[in-house]
């Protein structure tokens, strides 16, 4: 499966769904973002964080899509700061399906299955230069 088409093409293809995945959970955790704008000082630095996490999935968002080896950089931000700091999967709607007792454990599945299939895909991505730099 998969095998006719071209290597530098699935690089690729993955590297659009990576992008997509950072999107749709930008997307899903807009409402998050409203609590940047409060006037309560107890929350700068969870509004820090915050805003630390928006930049930084936005930056891999665009990286990735542009298909630029940096847009992995804040992806590996982006993935662990979700996971602990907003406890959101990168795949959605996929741990809703869970018990609740065990969704926090799913959460940190999914997202560390993503995290180590981007790091794959990056090392591809670099294998793939140097076969071809030669």
């Amino acid at each position: 499966m998969g095998q006719d088409i071209p290597t530098p093409t699935r690089l690729r293809v993955a590297s659009k769904v990576l992008s997509l995945l950072v999107a749709l959970s930008l997307f899903r955790q807009a409402d998050l973002f409203k609590h940047l704008f409060s006037d309560s000082l107890i929350a700068i630095v969870p509004d820090i964080i915050l805003l630390l996490v928006f930049i930084s999935g936005v930056l891999a968002c665009i990286g990735l899509f542009k298909e630029a080896k940096w847009g992995f950089i804040p992806l590996y931000f982006y993935i662990p700061a979700t996971t602990m700091f907003m406890k959101l999967s990168l795949i959605p709607y996929l741990p809703d399906l869970i018990s609740i007792a065990y969704r926090g454990h799913m959460i940190l599945a999914i997202n560390s299955l993503v995290l180590i299939y981007s790091v794959f895909l990056l090392l591809r991505r670099m294998d793939r230069n140097l076969i071809y730099e030669v």
